[in-house]
């Protein structure tokens, strides 16, 4: 017997704690020895892995909960919340890998007691343990924070003002608030204890050209130093910069096209956005739209002229005229704008569009490009463009069945009544309340009124060119300051007498034509008229005029005029300039003197002065020459003439003898022409004997006496009386 009970107690050990753990459960809190040895050992509360931020509040109901965070590898821990009623009277959950539990008053914990609490997390033989926490569960209340979409973000002073309501019966709150910047860290602000009822309200930072991040949290403020746990970070409440970064965006429009619509693609550059780790989703609040304002400013009476679009690359538009504006919006609003005018487009057609005018009033006819349009059209008078077009919308059913688009005005409305040019301008769109929607259908001018008589020109004038031609002048037709409408202008004229009729046709831009052929003494008339594509004009008053005939041209006249006084002139001109210069003469070149009137040149003699007067030049140079001719010659006879020793020296009375009573030429007595070239070079003396032959021709001493009167001659002065005279 004994043995078979010392063999049951083994057994009764090891059975043993299966029996308790069944008996604690998971659900309450077991009043046993934890399932883990050494239940006291681990770290401090100082260590740098563990339990920490130990929080146990009421949750609105009849249940508790208790919260934790750990720090370290959560693989393989085991946590085991830890509460002691009183010393030595302890309980615990165990939680597994969890970092939270909820339990009841039920499950064995004292709610309206102090109570402390811990959690102690077990792994690899080793248990480490959070700061203890006592406090009385009941009384221990947690806030919910604010949800970020009850939260309304707005602008105060330069800050960022956030307002939401008060959560039932959690009012009398201290709020605290955490933001970030991209790339930055986390900083803490407070928003202060929240007296206002029913709503709650935080005055933030708010950073210029950057995207924020905040997180609200919330508090019940307990009597003296007992304040309930902080509730958990709100969800992020994202801002975007301020102000809204601007696209750049550029324009380019295309002609319109066949159909009616031209092509509007716009280059943009949108700037990278940069956000905060928690406001990187679609809908965070932190977002920049970029949109696209289009206003339709052609055709007025249509429903809506308006429309904002997302910014997209291309936009098909009709030929009115658009202003567009580009601009980022985020949560605040809209940013600076970039704006466009698109002017419309005029594409002049002439013939697509039929008018005509009644007795009933006017109808215009069109070709009708699909059934069930709408069409709109705007008609406005010619230079009124900052002024807006009378326009009117025609219902899909008023088209007839036959491809053509009719409209009819009455005489009452006025409309292209008055003698103008008018602009009209039809479009079509099948949504007409979509601005985008609409195509042109045709632009073109027309006259309004009675265009034939409204165009006839006026103020005709006739003007002779030459006898057998004229130049006849008129002022523009009104049909001219409508473009596309005058085709051309006709001239006609005839002749009176055999009323033979002729006509031209001139360009609309011309308002002159010369009449050629015509016959002088002849009476003619002409008149013009302004003819458009569709009707012809109404002839102006006649002009009569009769060729005459001229003996001299009119046009002639000028020329003959102007030479007449340019010979005048010049004969002028030449009978006073010969009178100036006969007065002025003597003065510029006065005479010189004259040799037979003067005593100024006196020649000296063998004995003394003597004077030496000429009765005229002429003698002077008679007397000249006969004086060299008897100096030259000398009668000698042939036999007594020797050869001369011309390198002795002889006296001078040897080489010359002057004849008595001969005067004697002075120095500067200038020889004949002739004689000085017989002189300078030396030619040979010719002397003419009684024979008339030359005498020195073979005789030695006559050509050296003759040279040695030459060299006579040509030497220099000598201011001794003794050389005086020429030395022959």
């Amino acid at each position: 017997m004994e043995q078979r009970v010392a063999r049951l107690v083994p057994l009764l050990f090891l059975l043993l704690p299966e029996q308790r753990a069944e008996a604690c459960g998971t659900s309450r809190c077991c009043f046993q020895d934890p399932p883990y040895q050494n239940a006291d050992s681990g770290f401090p509360p100082s260590s740098a892995s563990g339990p920490r931020d130990l929080n146990c509040y009421r949750i609105f109901g009849a249940y508790y909960e208790c919260s934790w965070e750990y720090e370290g590898p959560a693989a393989g821990v085991s946590h085991f919340l830890r509460c002691c009623l009183r010393p030595g009277h302890c309980c615990y959950f165990s939680v597994g890998s969890a970092t939270k539990l909820q339990f009841s008053e039920q499950d064995g914990v004292p709610v309206l007691h102090n109570v402390t609490l811990w959690v102690e997390s077990w792994a690899a033989n080793r248990t480490e343990k959070s700061p203890k926490v006592t406090l009385k569960l009941y009384s221990s209340v947690k806030y919910d924070p604010p949800r970020p979409e009850d939260i309304k973000v707005s602008r105060l002073a330069g800050q960022l003002f956030l307002e939401w309501e008060t959560p039932a019966r959690k009012d009398g709150a201290e709020v605290q608030f955490r933001h970030r910047t991209p790339g930055s860290s986390w900083k803490l602000g407070d928003c202060g204890h929240q007296d206002d009822a029913g709503f709650e309200s935080c005055l933030c930072p708010l950073e210029i050209n950057e995207a924020q991040e905040f997180q609200l949290r919330r508090r019940q403020l307990g009597p003296g130093a007992q304040n309930g746990p902080w509730s958990s970070w709100s969800s992020p409440v994202c801002v975007p910069p301020e102000p809204p970064p601007q696209p750049n965006v550029s324009l380019l429009v295309k002609p319109l096209g066949l159909d009616g619509r031209r092509q509007v693609t716009l280059w943009r550059q949108l700037p990278q956005l940069q956000l905060p780790e928690g406001c990187r989703g679609s809908k965070s609040g932190a977002e920049v739209t970029y949109h696209l304002h289009l206003h339709m400013l052609s055709c007025t009476c249509k429903a809506q002229a308006r429309r904002t679009l997302r910014l997209n690359k291309t936009l098909n538009l009709s030929g009115a005229a658009y202003d567009l504006a580009a601009f980022s919006r985020n949560r605040f609003g809209c940013g600076p704008r970039q704006s466009w005018h698109i002017p419309a487009h005029t594409r002049t057609e002439p013939g697509v569009l039929n008018i005509s005018a009644g007795a009933n009033g006017t109808t215009m006819s069109w070709a009708a490009w699909a059934p069930g349009l709408t069409y709109c059209i705007e008609w406005q008078p010619q230079g009124q463009d900052k002024s807006p077009a009378n326009c009117i919308l025609t219902a899909p059913n008023e088209q007839a069945s036959a491809g053509t688009a009719t409209h009819h005005w009455s005489r009452a409305s006025g409309a292209l009544g008055q003698k103008a040019c008018y602009l009209i301008t039809i479009f079509s769109s099948a949504r007409p309340e979509k601005p985008t929607s609409w195509s042109t259908v045709l632009s073109i001018y027309h006259f309004g009124g009675n265009a034939s008589e409204a165009g006839s020109p006026q103020h005709m004038s006739v003007k002779m060119l030459s006898p057998d031609s004229v130049s006849v002048d008129w002022v523009p037709s009104l049909l001219s300051t409508c473009p596309g409408v005058l085709k051309e202008y006709v001239v006609r004229y005839w002749d009176e007498d055999s009323n033979q009729v002729s006509e031209l046709p001139v360009n609309p831009t011309e308002t002159q034509v010369t009449l050629g052929g015509l016959r002088p003494g002849t009476a003619y008339s002409v008149k013009v008229r302004a003819d458009t594509a569709t009707s012809r004009g109404v002839w102006s008053q006649p002009q009569r005029f009769r060729m005459e005939i001229q003996l001299l041209e009119s046009s002639d006249l000028p020329i003959i005029l102007a030479s007449l006084g340019s010979f005048l002139s010049i004969l002028l001109l030449g009978v006073l300039g010969y009178f100036s210069l006969n007065r002025a003469l003597p003065h510029l070149c006065p005479p010189l003197p004259t040799p037979y009137a003067s005593t100024a040149a006196e020649f000296p003699g063998s004995q003394g002065k003597q004077a030496w007067q000429w009765t005229s030049p002429a003698d002077f140079l008679e007397e000249e020459e006969e004086s060299l001719k008897e100096g030259l010659v000398m009668m000698m006879p042939c036999e007594k003439v020797k050869v001369a020793d011309l390198d002795t020296p002889r006296p001078l009375k040897d080489k010359t003898e002057l004849f008595r009573g001969t005067p004697e030429p002075a120095l500067d007595t200038e020889l004949p022409l002739e004689d000085k070239r017989q002189v300078q070079g030396h030619p040979q003396a010719r002397v003419l004997e009684p024979s008339g032959q030359d005498s020195l021709e073979g005789s030695p001493a006559q050509v050296a006496g003759l040279s040695l009167h030459l060299g006579n001659m040509q030497s220099p002065r000598s201011d001794s009386p003794s050389h005086m005279g020429l030395e022959v």
